[in-house]
């Protein structure tokens, strides 16, 4: 078994990388790929860097280029919904886009529909979280923005009632899986809360004295996928 991992960042794709037994690194195309193998699987792990069109460029090189049999967005977000806190896990269920609008007209459009997950993963998930309370599962909101201003959050929550976390990156690779038919879901640790005061402060908190030790729970996900 094949599984692809996507983080947008060094330090996500620094703290899954260190696991891996046999680490090559591979070049295709330009494109930079760390190879390895946890928990008896072949892991392929890809940054590809913040944002919508990163994220959709690299997961379909990945896909094309290894096509794995999963593949999983990894990384932080924040939290938008009252019962979330740092160190949370939020899986997705559903993938929207926050940011995306086409008019009245253009109800049906992919861009404005949910996305969902691939059921085996999202059962997986199902029972990791039985031993793990701290992983909540439901809707991962997607828009081209890091959002400081608690209104904007807000407005976001409002529009999509379920919806427990923001990220810039989840939705376009869902998009991305859908076109290329490849089982997707996107596993996503809380780094700062809609209800803190000082958030901005709360992430950069979250990278310099917690997510070394948040990663864990992936690599009990990684364990739990047959």
């Amino acid at each position: 078994m094949t599984i692809a991992i996507i983080v947008a960042m060094d330090k996500e794709l620094a703290s899954i990388s260190k696991v891996l037994t046999q680490p090559e690194e591979i070049t295709v195309n330009g494109f930079k790929y760390h190879s390895g193998y946890y928990a008896d699987k072949k892991l392929i792990l890809h940054k590809c860097g913040i944002g919508k069109v990163n994220a959709a460029v690299g997961a379909s090189v990945l896909i094309q280029t290894f096509k794995p049999d999963y593949l999983i967005s990894s990384g932080v977000a924040g939290g938008i919904d009252k019962d979330i806190k740092v160190m949370d896990v939020v899986v997705s269920d559903l993938l929207v886009y926050h940011d995306a609008y086409v008019g009245e007209e253009g109800e049906g459009i992919d861009i404005v529909n949910p996305f969902n997950v691939d059921e085996t993963l999202l059962n997986a998930a199902k029972e990791v979280q039985k031993e793990n309370p701290c992983i909540k599962i439901g809707t991962i909101c997607t828009g081209e923005q890091f959002i400081t201003e608690r209104n904007i959050l807000e407005s976001i929550k409002d529009k999509y009632p379920k919806g427990l976390a923001v990220d810039m990156e989840s939705c376009a690779i869902a998009h991305t899986c859908k076109i290329l038919s490849t089982p997707f879901i996107s596993f996503r640790i809380i780094s700062d809360t809609i209800g803190a005061e000082q958030h901005v402060e709360e992430y950069k908190n979250f990278w310099n004295t917690l997510a070394e030790n948040s990663f864990h729970i992936l690599l009990k996900y990684l364990e739990t996928i047959k």
